[in-house]
């Protein structure tokens, strides 16, 4: 069985890592007919931490246990894109040194850009008193020292990040 592969998306909030998230799913599923999972933070958390904190200790436990699933899911050779801020090193690390095909995309977004975004209105409440450890705001995002892409959100389209994802895939050989 060959092993899949892990992409990690990551990116303060509303920098655009769930559209990439989606284009590059679109993608390999109509030029490779490739199915991959989506471990997409927010859906997680409905399941994982229904009434998320967002203390340290709880992100450290989440994002140990998405990359514990993908880790799994990637053993058996089902691949993977972790869509989620991850705003620590240490997280997105921790899933690069336990999964083998491991790519870091880091999508790069101007704060003020992300903040005028603000689809599901996180800056908004870390503005107004009513959030407490939104990355960017209160709480570190700490940006990747060696992705294997960086992708300018504010720059390119979602679909023109992808293309760029998915041919550094194949330079892997993944795709």
């Amino acid at each position: 069985m060959t092993e899949g592969f892990a992409l990690w998306i990551t990116g303060l909030p509303a920098s655009g890592k769930t559209a990439l998230a989606e284009a590059i799913l679109r993608r390999l599923d109509e030029w490779y007919r490739m199915k991959v999972v989506h471990l997409e933070s927010d859906n997680l958390r409905k399941v994982l931490t229904p009434e998320p904190t967002y203390t340290i200790k709880e992100r450290d436990w989440f994002y140990g246990v998405m990359t514990f699933m993908g880790q799994m899911l990637t053993t058996n050779g089902i691949s993977v894109i972790f869509d989620a801020t991850g705003n620590r090193r240490i997280h997105r690390d921790t899933a690069r040194s336990s999964i083998s095909k491991f790519m870091e995309v880091y999508v790069r977004c101007p704060l003020e850009v992300c903040v005028a975004r603000d689809p599901k209105g996180v800056y908004k409440m870390a503005l107004t008193g009513k959030a407490s450890t939104v990355p960017g705001i209160q709480d570190v995002y700490e940006e990747p020292e060696s992705p294997e892409i960086v992708i300018e959100s504010h720059r390119f389209s979602p679909e023109d990040g992808a293309e760029h994802v998915i041919a550094k895939m194949k330079e892997k050989g993944w795709v």
